[in-house]
């Protein structure tokens, strides 16, 4: 039978535009034609709905990617899977994760000793501007989980770790071409604001995961519960949106007994912008033990962190108040906040941190979520 060997590869960025680190990775063999299934970063720029440092890299990174797999750019969302957050305010690294997978023979009646990472992807049908953070989202991005998982051949959603999630935002465009057509929108607001499109896109998104994983039954959602019910959401799922995409793409990691890889992923959710503990936690759920601080030598085996950092919609934090929802730049200093807590945890800058939006179906109300990848231990 068949088996999947996961890997998972990081390369800071210089500027958007800078696919040096992934030609290395190429020129060395790491990463080949056949195996490279999707590329998850983080993008300097403003992480806004018109953030063109994002556009910039996706135009770069796709570029590359049809070259390095000699097609052309509009046949690469059909082979690789794009996952880009924009902003990497305070101490977020720019960088780019490849993610590779490679089909291995194994003996029929073997399995591993215990579970290892893997990966499925998928894209879904295209979402036009009327859908953006409605049920249409939702029920593709639902579609889209299902088969990502059924590539991963995970069939237990106890076994997933992390959905990844970029969907269509809205833009001034987009809003016009549905209003031209007799449909109405879900917000003209452009920004990722309370009542701004591109939270509703990333919070419809986070319910599709949720419905697909029976965190969420469908019959608890409507419309009318986007972004209005808190009681509603996702603990593995991380979005983001953008209006230069015209369909939503997953990418799911979980573990398998099936797996050959020597990598593990773990997860947890922090209670609080200051919760340190929740993750160490998604390190130990990844397979490190400690007790107390990781080690240095724990450190070492830590491949990457994935972490949502949304502001909370309360002014207190472990019953001090505080004047984030007042701020002007809030947007830009949750995200800070995240990528602060985080490195301070791992020692490392090159961590996955999206967010800044204020409440979220991603994680439960307060909390955000955190994913751990690491090297399994012998």
């Amino acid at each position: 039978m068949k088996a999947q060997r996961v890997e998972l590869l990081v390369c800071p960025m210089a500027t958007p535009a800078d696919t040096e680190g992934l030609q290395k990775l190429a020129d060395l063999g790491k990463i080949k034609t056949e195996t490279l299934v999707a590329l998850v970063g983080k993008t300097e720029g403003t992480g806004a709905h018109d953030d063109w440092g994002r556009v910039w890299a996706d135009v770069a990174l796709r570029e590359w990617t049809a070259r390095f797999l000699g097609i052309s750019p509009n046949e690469v969302a059909k082979q690789v899977i794009f996952v880009l957050s924009g902003g990497c305010p305070g101490v977020i690294t720019p960088h780019i994760a490849a993610v590779t997978r490679e089909w291995v023979d194994v003996p029929d009646d073997t399995a591993g000793e215990d579970k290892r990472l893997v990966v499925g992807r998928a894209g879904s049908d295209p979402m036009p501007p009327e859908e953006v953070g409605r049920m249409g989202q939702i029920r593709k991005v639902a579609e889209a989980t299902h088969h990502a998982m059924a590539d991963a051949g995970l069939t237990d959603p106890e076994d997933v770790h992390l959905v990844m999630v970029k969907v269509p935002g809205l833009t001034t465009a987009s809003i016009k071409d549905a209003e031209s057509r007799g449909k109405t929108v879900v917000s003209h607001d452009l920004t990722f604001g309370p009542e701004g499109a591109g939270a509703y896109a990333n919070d419809a998104a986070a319910l599709g995961v949720a419905m697909a994983l029976g965190e969420v039954p469908e019959a608890s959602l409507s419309d009318d519960v986007v972004r209005r019910n808190w009681d509603l959401y996702s603990n593995v799922a991380m979005t983001s949106s953008g209006g230069e995409k015209r369909h939503g793409e997953v990418v799911v990691f979980g573990n398998s007994v099936e797996s050959r890889s020597e990598l593990r992923i773990g997860h947890s959710v922090t209670k609080d912008f200051i919760d340190a503990e929740g993750v160490r936690n998604a390190l130990r759920s990844a397979g490190l033990t400690f007790n107390g601080l990781p080690s240095e030598t724990d450190l070492s085996r830590l491949v990457h962190v994935f972490a949502k950092s949304v502001i909370p919609g309360s002014d207190r934090i472990r019953g001090q108040r505080i004047t984030l929802l007042d701020d002007t730049d809030a947007y830009q200093i949750g995200k800070a906040l995240g990528g602060m807590l985080v490195a301070s945890v791992t020692g490392r800058t090159t961590n996955y941190v999206s967010g800044g939006e204020r409440n979220s179906h991603q994680g439960p109300p307060g909390g955000n979520i955190v994913a751990a990848v690491v090297r399994a231990d012998g």
